[in-house]
């Protein structure tokens, strides 16, 4: 999919988007750079939007999936946890491209463009438009309402992402709040499923997936597991992480009970793995090396030395890497199986921003299931040594590059949008100067250059949207692709393309110092403390050899800079002009 717009139109606007705020990104005159690998990347000082705006699509798609949904779970339908009419943002219009994946080729003219309008306290429409989106060809209403009869998802479904994944790093939780929620309805989803006697559950029909800490192990292992070589490539890069693979892991898996209530108020237990106890347990057992059966504990240890046959083991019994991340997922997603109604309602009834201490963390007794002993065989850049290493004992950076290749690398082929609030936070700055290199590889490494679709191409697949301060991501980006938040004298928030700015400027392949100087204002090369030395002196006053000399003593204590070099030079000037330096 490719978005075109998005503009805020409730009175209250959202967050620090004003009414009237909009952001347009591909355009229609231009569908050529959409083939191409593009990320939109939101640039701005600190508090100037960007992230509201990842926060607001978050928003408009829990939304639009609840509109949508086959099957809500009895928790969300009460009044105030989720009602048709009412979003935040409660006006919106929002337009982008997507193709569907059928015979028809993936190229921009299969695509229909799809217009989302909400007006304040109304539901939201859909509407359609076939190529070439203009007065030529009608516009169709499409029905966000599911047909209860048929249990089937409203016919607006398939005009939505497919998956809407969220990444936010470190503390920063302005993201997520829309995807916990997405969480505890798959939870609820899945509880019902298993009161309701399914006879399986694969997955859940909200697409939002949020990576976390722990979601980023399944990531890991889902592609090391099924991605080949040259897919891989980004990771075993030696200036990247090194990783060359999986050594071993063991899954713990506790066989806890939902309990039920009939209609008598008798209490019944049934196993919380009931729906996937014969289809996705049944195929990690026969993957297993070992497996043993804890009864005090009731808990499964299932373990996986990873060769080969492990390899062939998953890829016959789950097909694809985002099949086998999925059940991960939904294991993970077990693991808030004791939250209460009322923790339950209150999340889902916040408007706020973060979900901090809204929801209980389970204890290990209380997990479903977790990863122990995750250990990946890696290549030391200093000594090139090849070692086994925990996962966890990896650096924060390399956690945080290993996120979003593997983000990448399962969504290759998945008509999706990704949401990266400030990927880069943990990298050292050689990363960051390979960023946008190493996710274009990982979407483009492997990928299909043609299938039963014709014309197949990974890149109209996606939109990528990233926040971010570094200038290096910056100069990866076109200027048509990099977006500059600021707040004007009203304190209200403008997003413009620097293609479009009064004093544009190309940042693709430009220098870290003149994006700093022309996008965040910041003229220096060094930092305020040691700039504040180099300030202090007053050159002007500065008299005779001695005091030049002694100035210039203090300056040879600074490292090599710009500034430390123009104030030497206006040294040197003062000495040549001193009357004892002429008469030597």
């Amino acid at each position: 999919m490719k978005l075109l717009r998005l503009k805020i139109e409730n009175n209250e606007g959202f967050r620090s988007l004003q009414k009237g705020f909009e952001i347009k990104f591909h355009t229609l005159e231009d569908t050529e750079s959409m083939k191409q690998f593009r990320p939109f990347c939101f640039a701005g000082l600190n508090g100037s939007g960007k992230s509201n705006v990842l926060e607001a699509l978050a928003n408009i798609f829990f939304h639009l999936e609840l509109c949508v949904a086959r099957y809500l779970p009895e928790s969300i339908k009460d009044p105030g946890n989720f009602e048709r009419a009412k979003c935040t943002p409660d006006a919106f219009t929002l337009e982008y491209l997507i193709g569907q994946q059928n015979n028809n080729a993936y190229a921009v003219h299969s695509f229909e463009k799809v217009t989302i309008i909400k007006k304040e306290s109304e539901e939201p429409q859909l509407f359609i438009q076939p190529y070439p989106f203009d007065d030529t060809v009608e516009v169709r209403r499409v029905s966000l309402l599911p047909s209860i009869n048929k249990q089937e998802a409203a016919e607006g479904k398939q005009y939505l992402p497919q998956h809407i994944v969220g990444y936010s790093s470190g503390e920063n939780e302005i993201l997520s709040l829309p995807f916990i929620k997405s969480r505890l309805i798959h939870l609820d989803e899945y509880r019902q499923a298993t009161r309701d006697n399914y006879e399986r559950y694969d997955e859940p029909e909200n697409s939002l997936i949020y990576i976390d800490s722990n979601m980023s192990q399944a990531v890991l292992l889902s592609c090391l597991l099924f991605e080949k070589e040259d897919t891989l490539a980004p990771f075993r890069d030696v200036d990247n992480t090194g990783i060359l693979g999986l050594r071993s892991f063991r899954m713990n898996i506790r066989l806890h009970d939902f309990v039920f209530k009939d209609d008598k108020g008798k209490e019944r237990n049934i196993s919380i793995l009931k729906l996937i106890e014969k289809h996705q347990l049944d195929s990690l057992k026969k993957c297993a090396t070992a497996l043993f059966y804890d009864e005090k504990e009731k808990t499964l240890w299932l373990d996986f030395f990873v060769n080969d046959a492990t390899k062939q083991a998953f890829q016959k019994h789950f097909k694809t890497s985002f099949e086998c991340f999925q059940c991960f997922r939904l294991l993970y997603e077990l693991n808030s199986h004791f939250v209460n109604e009322k923790a339950k309602e209150e999340v889902y009834r916040s408007k706020g921003v973060y979900t901090d201490g809204k929801l209980p963390v389970g204890s290990a007794q209380q997990d479903v299931f977790h990863f122990l002993d995750f250990y990946i065989t890696k290549e030391l850049k200093k000594t090139g040594e090849k070692k086994d290493l925990l996962l966890r004992s990896f650096s924060d950076g390399e956690h945080q590059f290993i996120h979003t290749m593997g983000i990448c690398l399962l969504l290759k082929n998945k008509r999706s949008i990704l949401l990266l609030d400030e990927p880069e936070t943990h990298f050292n700055p050689s990363w960051r100067a390979k960023f946008v290199k190493v996710l274009n590889d990982s979407i483009s490494a492997g990928s299909p250059e043609a299938s039963v679709l014709v014309n197949f191409n990974v890149h109209l697949l996606k939109d990528i949207l990233l926040t971010s301060h570094s200038p290096f991501i910056i100069s990866d980006c076109l200027p048509d692709n990099v977006i500059l938040f600021e707040k004007d004298g009203m304190g209200k928030t403008t997003a413009m393309k620097v293609s479009e700015l009064e004093n544009t400027f190309n940042t693709y392949g430009t220098s870290v110092e003149l994006i700093l100087d022309r996008l965040f204002g910041y003229t220096q090369s060094i930092g305020d403390l040691s700039f504040s030395q180099i300030e202090a002196l007053d050159i002007d006053s500065i008299q005779g050899v001695a005091q030049i000399e002694k100035a210039k003593a203090e300056l040879r204590k600074l490292g090599e800079s710009i500034e430390k070099d123009l104030v030497l030079s206006r040294l040197n000037k003062k000495l040549k002009s001193e009357p004892d330096v002429k008469n030597l």
